[in-house]
């Protein structure tokens, strides 16, 4: 990819100019940021497009600027830029999920997803309820990251907030080794290596990592063995990568924390034993053939195979163990053509992709100390056997899912005009569709005693969805541009297997009864921005957006953190600002961004909720949520902030700040208790280099606030009556990381 460079916007202090090197101190010529181009309109790499010729806000994120932030993991760093805010669920460093324009993507099952994540061209949200697990991307062989907001016609379904591209490495023209070590606070240590090079036209790339953690909660630990390598050849007009990613990770989850344990002790783990371990294999090919300097065809395949174990305990009922058996295949092929028609420059992209996945969810339920002795006590009662009636391990559900999904996509960017009212302006339209198909065919193989609705069933969706834009560019460093597009999200598996109130999962892992079937979600957005390159060493960049979602889908959960079902809710709304800036001049880099988001529901319905309402009825009750009230976890007002200050060639000193504010909590959709408090967390940094050893240290959350970034209502099952109270999960304290890599 040529003229790869950071972004319109980017949220992140850049300590390089555009060829990689630090300034020198005492610098006089103020430096040029780098002119950015964008492969993100096109699903496969092509011919990359100028920020001028793309009608919406996208950021462009390099793999080197990911390391020199200090971020621990990929949400960790896309919270840098604007808008972007992270919700943390599970209470460790590797599981928050990522909300961005009122959207979310989210490795926690039970969270309806609106976003989607691409890797090397591949979709990686899991087929099971379209969720992302962060911890299995390969974030340290990572090339480059765009973010492209609002709904895409090229990179299809799911994407109503947005899509997340990520590029990974390859190996270079000089043979290089690297080895890293790191270690910090709660136990973390790091190790990682990685080989790469070329010899003629073949080029190779391997790297792996192992990362321990013992986390700063109880039971709070996590490890993490990553292995990835890629080997590539480039000959005349060709270009083919195959690579393969191996993962085998287990991760703790503290979770959430009632008032009580909060106050008194921050590291408690209200259910400890909770965890998920995943196991992924995951292959992919690429090629690239150009014919002459128009036209290039770009074809993929790829084969994933992952595995997951997920148990959740519980003081309320029995524990649910859950595993997740997933196989996946598929491919793309795209054709990009570059004409001049009519004395104008076209890039038009067609392009089609398949994937078929077969997945098996099984959820036993096993018995705990409370749930023992109380089926023991009813069975003895009862004149029962009791290794008959209470059986330490019972199998809850067991189904299966055959997916099967087709994309077709055309996209043309036409340069309209030059000229057109001044010398140097340009007007650039573009104009895309997308049709999609998703076919699910459930199998349910549950126990027939537990006298439900059987899952059994074949489900199809499909939607043609279009999208247009304009850019007009006053000159190569200013202009607008305005776009509108449509997005379609069809229910996933699991949602669609507990689509009703008497079909809750257990463990948010797998239910029964979809019918009545789940709508389709569909989103209308619209986009206006400006951007600007008033100077050399400055840039910025102002959006205006607005999402209208029509039968959007809402995880519901009756019973607090105990079990969940999908409907549709009717309409809601996303709408915002978002305002970025960047300036890099001599010693100094710095950000800023400022995003204001404002989401609503724009239809009036009846929720079920686990805390006491005047709309209880019996043991269920519901909440009455009105147009307008706020969606839950999803802050109005958001502002990073950045600086990297070089006093000499090798030094870097960073410090770097964001303010989030007030949340409601989940559970609270009808807007009447008190909200998540708004917090401030300040991280700072020191990275040294000497020859081919890179020294770093890290101070996160430096002023050392308390402050939570998740919210919702559950049963205390530790208090008499089991009485409904919010529960929260606390952020990190103060922690240090330091490490050193050496580059031979």
């Amino acid at each position: 990819m040529r003229g790869v460079a950071a972004g319109l916007g980017l949220p992140i202090a850049l300590a390089t100019s555009s060829g990689g090197q630090e300034p020198a101190r005492g610098s006089e010529a103020p430096i040029r940021l780098p002119e950015v181009t964008i492969s993100a309109p096109a699903r496969l790499p092509g011919a990359p497009l100028p920020a001028g010729s793309v009608p919406s806000a996208v950021q462009v994120v390099e793999g080197e600027e990911i390391k020199r932030s200090g971020a621990l993991t990929l949400q960790d760093y896309l919270r840098r830029l604007p808008g972007v805010t992270l919700n943390d669920e599970q209470g460790n460093s590797f599981q928050p999920g990522v909300q961005l324009r009122g959207f979310q993507v989210s490795p926690v099952t039970g969270v309806p997803q609106g976003i989607s994540v691409f890797v090397d061209g591949v979709r990686v949200n899991e087929p099971t309820v379209e969720e992302v697990n962060f911890d299995l991307i390969p974030l340290d062989d990572v090339e480059r990251i765009e973010l492209i907001r609002g709904p895409s016609a090229v990179f299809g379904r799911n994407t109503l907030g947005g899509s997340l591209n990520i590029i990974t490495k390859r190996g270079g023209d000089k043979s290089e080794i690297t080895a890293q070590a790191e270690g910090g606070s709660f136990g973390r240590q790091k190790y990682r290596a990685s080989f790469g090079g070329a010899s003629g036209p073949i080029d190779y790339y391997v790297a792996g990592s192992l990362l321990r953690e013992d986390g700063w909660r109880d039971l709070g630990a996590a490890q993490l063995d990553k292995a990835f390598g890629k080997l590539g050849y480039r000959g005349g007009d060709t270009d083919v990568t195959l690579s393969f990613q191996y993962a085998n990770n287990r991760i703790q989850q503290p979770g959430s924390l009632p008032p009580e344990d909060l106050k008194e002790d921050r590291t408690r783990n209200f259910t400890g034993g909770d965890f998920f371990a995943p196991r992924l294999s995951f292959g992919i090919l690429n090629a690239r053939q150009a014919f002459g300097d128009e036209t290039v065809l770009s074809l993929n395949a790829f084969a994933r195979k992952f595995d997951a174990e997920q148990f959740n305990a519980s003081l309320i009922g029995d524990n649910t163990r859950g595993f997740t058996d997933t196989l996946s295949f598929g491919g793309t092929a795209q054709l990009t053509y570059e004409p001049m028609l009519f004395g104008s420059r076209h890039h038009f992209t067609v392009g089609v992709d398949y994937s078929q996945h077969r997945v098996t969810s099984t959820v036993f339920e096993e018995k705990n100390a409370r749930t023992l002795a109380e089926c023991v006590e009813k069975a003895t009662a009862d004149g029962e056997d009791v290794s008959k009636e209470c059986p330490l391990r019972e199998l809850s559900t067991k189904v299966r899912d055959r997916q099967d999904a087709v994309g077709i996509y055309v996209q043309d960017t036409w340069e309209v005009a030059k000229g057109l009212f001044l010398t140097g302006d340009s007007l650039v339209v573009t104009g895309a569709l997308r049709w999609d198909w998703l076919r699910h065919d459930i199998t349910d193989e549950s126990p027939a005693e537990h006298d439900r609705p059987r899952a059994t069933g074949v489900s199809t969706f499909s939607r043609l969805n279009p999208r247009i834009g304009v850019n007009y560019n006053l000159s190569r460093d200013t202009g607008v541009f305005f776009s509108y597009g449509e997005g379609f999200r069809a229910p996933a598996f699991l949602e669609l297997t507990c689509a009703s109130p008497g079909a809750i999962c257990p463990g948010l892992q797998a239910g029964v009864a979809p019918d009545p079937p789940l709508k389709a979600v569909k989103a209308r957005s619209f986009e206006v921005g400006f951007r600007s390159r008033p100077a050399p060493w400055l840039e910025g960049q102002i959006s205006l957006f607005r999402t209208d979602v029509i039968d959007d889908m809402f995880a519901v959960s009756p019973t607090g953190t105990t079990g969940v079902f999908f409907q549709n809710i009717g309409d809601t709304r996303r709408e915002g600002l978002e305002l970025s800036a960047r300036a890099t001049f001599k010693m100094i880099a710095a950000f800023l961004s400022y995003t204001y988001t404002e989401a609503t529901f724009r239809s009036a319905v009846d929720l079920a909720t686990p805390r006491q309402t005047a709309g209880c009825v019996a043991s269920r009750c519901t909440e009455p949520v009105r147009k307008g009230n706020d969606l839950p976890l999803i802050p109005n007002h958001r502002l990073n902030a950045g600086l990297d200050y070089h006093p000499l060639s090798w030094l870097t000193l960073s410090l770097t700040g964001a303010f989030v504010g007030e949340q409601r909590f989940r559970g609270d959709e009808a807007n009447v208790a008190d909200p998540l408090k708004a917090h401030f967390v300040m991280n700072a940094g020191i990275r040294a280099r000497w020859r081919q050893l890179t020294g770093y240290v890290w101070i996160y959350n430096l002023l050392n606030n308390e402050y939570e970034t998740f919210g919702t209502f559950a049963p205390n099952a530790k208090l008499p009556g089991d009485p409904v109270q919010p529960f929260m999960t606390p952020a990190p304290p103060i922690s240090v990381l330091a490490g050193l890599t050496y580059r031979f």
